[in-house]
């Protein structure tokens, strides 16, 4: 029987037989498709292969560069695991790289089309490694570990049924193997530090007994962290342990009982305690936010404000809340919210990125945003009063386009995009010419741009520091210019 384990930033569980599929952000949810609906494949692929030690890594020609960064991240992360877990995986591992999310929507390994929310998947029977890259190297980094810590477990939990053949083996509870590969692959960011300090405030947060029946997004923060305490209090190296020895016991909780010493109460007990006095001194520091603020809507992300000649302002925001993500409008000072562009029904609006693109509104009412349109993203202009579109703009260098930002004289754009070759920079775009101006040329991640009010400058997100490699994104001024 197979298992299915979502990675990449912080998405949901997707669960299906035979696959293991990573993902993380929230965390999205994947279903297989119906029996006889094919992918479209928009493009192909000449796959070439660059052999590592241990690692057999299939890219094409636009992603070489990356294809031996990622080469080398696996090869790091092949001699860590091995050391961690006490294992050498018999099989050479195969690797296939996506250079975008859209690329790997037509990938064959998944019989489905992956969701946004699935970074990554390893497979169960071939134990193929699978993967696109968004633009950030840090987040591919920790996506591509945590995916070998499946094919690592996979390989081990292999090995041990083979030299200890049992009808029956314990399971493991998502929150252990998730947990691990989060934990091994990167430390908790400030989206799951947020989960974590909410769930604990607001006494939500269950004990490792009730955890062994938890799926979705949240097995994941709580996982790491879990295993961040565990390693703590009483060494890494029993994760190794527990694994070698698992086929001693019945279930999972005397497996934890055998390799801890402890029963699973008595662990859950100890940790519960450690997480509240982690996060129990943010009450008396900060002021909860329904004390602070007033909820205007439920569902509602990226929002942007805009205000009408008449001086009603209106906040437009993202929203999934009837089963498709669309775009709304509603008051600011409160009111019926309204639908302004259907989402997830047609071609042209197939996905409006919401994990990671916001819009934005011109001050004579024109929303600007990305969508994906058949293979690759578009640009499009919806006015508020035609209550249409009034331009589409696509570029065939580029694959994704993120977080457009209007000049304030609403004769360009500037935006976020993602090359073919998997470069994630700063473009603007003139309306009236449909000229494409790249801004920054780099393998930094530059992400959601603003153009400041005197149109000069554009404010921008971006790893290019010291601090890059670990994830951390500083805000940066461009003088488009010079």
């Amino acid at each position: 029987m197979g298992f299915v384990a979502s990675s990449g930033r912080r998405l949901l569980l997707a669960g299906c037989a035979l696959l293991l599929v990573a993902g993380s952000a929230g965390r999205a949810s994947a279903q297989l498709g119906a029996f006889g609906q094919n992918k479209i494949h928009f493009r192909g692929f000449e796959w070439q292969i660059l052999r590592g030690e241990h690692v057999d890594l299939y890219f094409y020609p636009e992603e070489e560069e990356l294809a031996r960064v990622a080469l080398a991240y696996a090869e790091e992360s092949f001699h860590l695991l091995t050391e961690k877990l006490q294992h050498v995986p018999r099989r050479r591992i195969p690797l296939i790289l996506y250079a975008s999310h859209a690329d790997f929507e037509q990938t064959n390994i998944l019989p489905f089309v992956p969701p946004e929310g699935i970074l990554g998947v390893t497979e169960f029977l071939k134990r193929r490694v699978t993967l696109p890259f968004n633009g950030s190297y840090p987040e591919f980094r920790h996506t591509l570990r945590h995916e070998l810590v499946h094919a690592f477990q996979l390989s081990l939990e292999t090995e041990v049924a083979e030299q200890y053949p049992r009808t029956r083996r314990p399971a493991l509870p998502l929150w252990f193997t998730e947990g691990m590969a989060e934990f091994w692959s990167a430390k908790q960011d400030s989206r799951d530090e947020m989960i974590l300090r909410d769930i604990v405030v607001s006494g939500l947060l269950p004990g490792l007994p009730e955890l062994t029946f938890v799926s979705g997004g949240v097995a994941y923060p709580l996982g790491g962290i879990i295993h961040e305490w565990l390693a703590d209090a009483y060494g890494e190296w029993r994760v190794a342990v527990l694994f070698h020895d698992l086929w001693k016991y019945r279930d999972f909780a005397e497996a934890i009982a055998g390799t801890y010493g402890r029963s699973l109460a008595q662990l859950s007990e100890e940790w519960v305690h450690w997480m509240r006095r982690r996060y129990y001194p943010v009450v008396s520091e900060r002021e909860p936010l329904d004390l602070q603020a007033r909820p205007i809507s439920a569902l509602a992300v990226k929002p942007a404000v805009f205000a009408s000649d008449s001086g009603a302002a209106q906040v437009f925001y993202l929203s999934p809340r009837t089963g498709y993500t669309n775009i709304y409008a509603e008051p600011l000072g409160g009111g019926q919210a309204r639908v302004v562009v259907e989402g997830e029904r047609s071609t042209e609006f197939e996905s409006f990125h919401s994990f990671y693109s916001r819009l934005d509104v011109s001050p004579d009412g024109v929303i600007v945003f990305g969508s994906k349109y058949l293979g690759r993203d578009a640009l499009f202009l919806w006015n508020l009063e035609r209550q249409e579109v009034v331009a589409r703009f696509q570029f065939p260098e580029l694959v994704s386009i993120l977080s457009p930002s209007w000049a304030p004289d609403g004769k360009s754009v500037v935006f976020s995009g993602l090359s073919v070759a998997g470069y994630s920079d700063l473009y603007r775009i003139e309306l009236a010419t449909g000229r494409l101006e790249r801004l920054t040329t780099d393998r930094y991640q530059d992400v959601d741009p603003s153009v400041g009010p005197d149109g000069k400058t554009v404010v921008f997100a971006s790893d290019r520091t010291a601090f890059g490699p670990g994830g951390s994104l500083n805000l940066f001024l461009l003088d488009p210019e010079t």
